[in-house]
């Protein structure tokens, strides 16, 4: 019963991560000439913008949100 209400309570964030990584993938395995200035200027973008760079690292890290105590090293 514990592990199904944390299924349920992370689902969407897994569902989530699991579409965001697939979008990354083919983003990053296609050499078309415009998609590559795009993904290039992307990442030129954030990484000249601290804090949305920390936001991309938080998102993907799972620090953001309605996280559990113990995935934010705090004690449960």
């Amino acid at each position: 019963d514990v592990l199904e209400r944390y299924q349920q309570w992370r689902r969407f964030d897994t569902l989530q991560m699991g579409v965001t990584t697939d979008v990354l993938n083919r983003l990053f395995s296609n050499d078309i000439g415009p998609l590559r200035a795009v993904r290039d200027l992307g990442l030129g973008l954030v990484e000249r913008m601290p804090k949305l760079k920390d936001f991309f690292i938080r998102q993907a890290s799972g620090l953001s949100g309605d996280t559990p105590r113990l995935l934010k090293g705090e004690a449960i």
